[in-house]
This record gives C-alpha cells, sequence and structure tokens, in this order.
C-alpha cells in the first residue's frame, strides 16, 4: 500500500471517530450533565429513549474517544517521524504544536463549551513525546497499564464507600441524583444568556474538594480517568501505528481477528455492566464508581473492533462516496470537532434556539444526524478549494512561526 493511501486510511479512521464522539457528547449539549451517565434523570423515561442512551451507552461512551486517542498518538509519531526524515529536530516543533493545541482547547473549554477533549490531549503530549521511541511492544503494555489505572483507582474508592460520613455519602447521591431544583438551575442558565452559561462554566472545576470526602472522591476519579484513558490510549496508539494496524497494513485476516475478539469479548462486557446499572436501579452506592468498570474494560476492545472494521472498509469500494466525505471530514477534524460545538450550542442554548433540555433522547438524533450530514457535504467542498480546514491551517501557521499556503495551487 502506498504511503498516500496509509494517509488516507488513518483519515478515514479519523472521519469515523470524529462522528461517532458527537453521539457521546450530544446529551451533554442538550441535557443536565448528570443525565449522561445516568438515564433516569432526564431524558425521557420512555422505552426508546432508554434504548437510545443504551445503544450509545454500548457502542459510543468511551469507544470514539479512545480511537481518537489513538490516532493522536500515532499524529505524534507520523509527525516526529516525517521530521526525522528530513533531517530536523522534531521537539521544538512537537512542544510548540501542543502548546497552541493547549490555547486552542482553553479557548473552546472557556468560551463555547466546557467538555472540551483537546486540552486533556495537549496536556498529555506533553509527557508523550518522551515515550515515541520505547519499543512498541512497551509502549502497548504501559498504555494498557494507564488506561486501566481508573479501573483500579474506582474499586479501591468502592472498597472505602462503606466507611464516608454521612453527609460525604450523601454528596454523592445528591451528584448522582440531583433534586429538581437543581436540575432546573441548571435548565435556566443554559436557557438564558451567553453571560449567565460563561459565569457558570468559570465556576466548573474538578479541584472544588479535598480528595478525602465523597466530592472530593468523585473529582479525583473524574480527573484520573480522563488524563488515564487519554494517555493510555494515545501509548496504544502509537505502537499500532508502527505495528502499521491503523495505516491498513496488516492483513485482512488480521483485521478480521481484530473485531471478532474487540466486539466479541468487549460487547458482552460492556451489555454485562449495563445490566447491572439496571439491576441496581441506577443507586449511587453501585453506579458512580465500580458501575463504571465493565464499559472502561471493554472500550479498548470495542474500540479496536472498530478499527479493524474500518480497515477492512478502507480496502474496499463499498460506499466510495461516503469514504471520500469522512476523509475530507477527518482532514478537518478539529475545524469539525470546534465546529460540532458551536452548531450544537447555537441549536440548543438559550442565545440560540433555545432548545436545551427540551429534546428527548430520541429526537437529539435528529441534531446528530443533521450535523453529520452537515460536516459530510461541507468538508469535501471546503477541502476542493483549499489545503487544510481553516482551524488546522492557523494550528500549523501558529506551529511553524510563519502562515502557511492555504489555497490549492
Amino acid at each position: 500500500m502506498k504511503q498516500n493511501q496509509r494517509i488516507l486510511a488513518i483519515d478515514l479512521l479519523r472521519g469515523f471517530a470524529l462522528l461517532g464522539i458527537l453521539l457521546m457528547n450530544m446529551s451533554s449539549f442538550s441535557m443536565p450533565s448528570i443525565a449522561y451517565y445516568n438515564p433516569t434523570v432526564y431524558g425521557g423515561d420512555e422505552w426508546w429513549n432508554h434504548l437510545v442512551f443504551s445503544l450509545n451507552h454500548i457502542f459510543a461512551d468511551q469507544k470514539m474517544m479512545a480511537i481518537f486517542s489513538m490516532l493522536f498518538g500515532a499524529s505524534v509519531m507520523l509527525v516526529t517521524g516525517n521530521l526525522e526524515k528530513r533531517g530536523q529536530n522534531p521537539i521544538k516543533f512537537h512542544y510548540t504544536r501542543n502548546f497552541w493545541l493547549l490555547i486552542i482547547g482553553l479557548v473552546h473549554a472557556t468560551f463555547i463549551w466546557d467538555g472540551d477533549i483537546l486540552t486533556i490531549y495537549a496536556l498529555c503530549a506533553f509527557v508523550l513525546y518522551g515515550f515515541r521511541k520505547l519499543n512498541p511492544k512497551w509502549q502497548f503494555t504501559l498504555g494498557l497499564v494507564v488506561f486501566f489505572i481508573p479501573s483500579l483507582l474506582n474499586l479501591g474508592i468502592q472498597m472505602i464507600l462503606p466507611e464516608l460520613k454521612p453527609a460525604d455519602f450523601q454528596s454523592l447521591k445528591d451528584f448522582w441524583s440531583p433534586s429538581h431544583a437543581a436540575n432546573q438551575r441548571e435548565l435556566e442558565i443554559f436557557r438564558g444568556d451567553y453571560a449567565a452559561q460563561f459565569a457558570h462554566r468559570q465556576g466548573d472545576n474538578l479541584i472544588s474538594a479535598p480528595y478525602t470526602d465523597g466530592q472530593g472522591l468523585l473529582d479525583l476519579s473524574l480527573l484520573v480517568e480522563f488524563f488515564g484513558r487519554a494517555l493510555g490510549m494515545m501509548l496504544v496508539g502509537m505502537a499500532f501505528y508502527s505495528w502499521g494496524i491503523l495505516t491498513a497494513k496488516r492483513s485482512p485476516q488480521f483485521y478480521r481477528r481484530l473485531v471478532w475478539i474487540g466486539f466479541g469479548v468487549g460487547l458482552p462486557l460492556v451489555l454485562f455492566g449495563l445490566s447491572q446499572y439496571y439491576a441496581h436501579d441506577w443507586t449511587a452506592a453501585y453506579a458512580i464508581f465500580v458501575g463504571r468498570i465493565p464499559n472502561h474494560i471493554a472500550t479498548p476492545l470495542i474500540a479496536s473492533g472498530y478499527i479493524g472494521m474500518v480497515m477492512l472498509w478502507s480496502r474496499t469500494e463499498i460506499f466510495p462516496k461516503l469514504q471520500e466525505r469522512l476523509i475530507a471530514v477527518g482532514r478537518t477534524a478539529l475545524t469539525n470537532y470546534i465546529g460540532q460545538s458551536i452548531l450544537a450550542i447555537f441549536i440548543l442554548y438559550g442565545f440560540g434556539l433555545g432548545l436545551f433540555g427540551y429534546l428527548s433522547r430520541i429526537w437529539q438524533i435528529v441534531v446528530i444526524v443533521f450535523i453529520w450530514l452537515l460536516q459530510l457535504l461541507i468538508a469535501p467542498i471546503w477541502l476542493r478549494y483549499f489545503r487544510y480546514g481553516p482551524l488546522e491551517w492557523a494550528w500549523r501557521s501558529l506551529s511553524h512561526f510563519r502562515l502557511q499556503p492555504m489555497l490549492h495551487k
């Protein structure tokens, strides 16, 4: 396979994951924040709304971010490797590039949407550079160790929950099942003006309490999970890139095994975890910590299954136009990621159409499909005339300290 075809396989996978990330994020755009984790709080009690939540939990939650994280790790290998081939020292460019990614992420989180992942990615990248020369076997092993640390932490926290003071445990219950008044306050904020939403974002952080009480343990769990999942899968992505897994270089038999093992082991795990949520009636005592473990363990398996599926697809002529459009979305992933946030908050927040809290989970699918179709339509048209997406161009220009060519010759 030619080098260009290998890059197209990465772009196809990136486009697939980028659209999949919107499945994860839409409930956070649309409803009170805890509804992302707990479907009994908001979003409709009808069976079809629970079905939408369950399908999203099984097939998208964490899995798309895992693929995106692997691709980020692969991009570190690709970019630094290309610089070395040209006889250049990649360290300055790597840290400059990710410093500007950090700035873009902070702007996104501060002024647009606080569910940003770019900030986490940029911070992980500062550490990641030191592991790029590690043997792929060690990258893979270390990546899995880092990835599974949050599950070990949650298991440990679960064991000490009975020792929490009643008031501390009550804070966890209040987080997991907010009162009607608490939900109403969040609805009013996001149905209101931009100033109220901006102030709310500034007051929302993960260092609000000591890591000894209920809320502090939750903050610690979420913080370790965000960074552990991202950094762990980036290291795995580095190994997958070196092994040719992400560039469609492996045999069809290899990718078919990846699909069968990934889905064959991962799906039963996540289905078991989902069944246990319902068996425990979504109670805080089970769901907040130990309840998250099965999906966490299943994530790299299912993500690998998707990788195998997309790599097999990239070798075929099945739906070639859709492949081309997904490749275009993948090539403009930064612009499309921020674009998803801008489109979603305009549709849902009070300074736009003001639909926050009014859409059930099944109606959220309509918004998702609308944004998907818009991005699949616009990205190829844009790339007919321009080399990069607008944010990709700005990022490259800042990283190189000079304006990059934008128009095709």
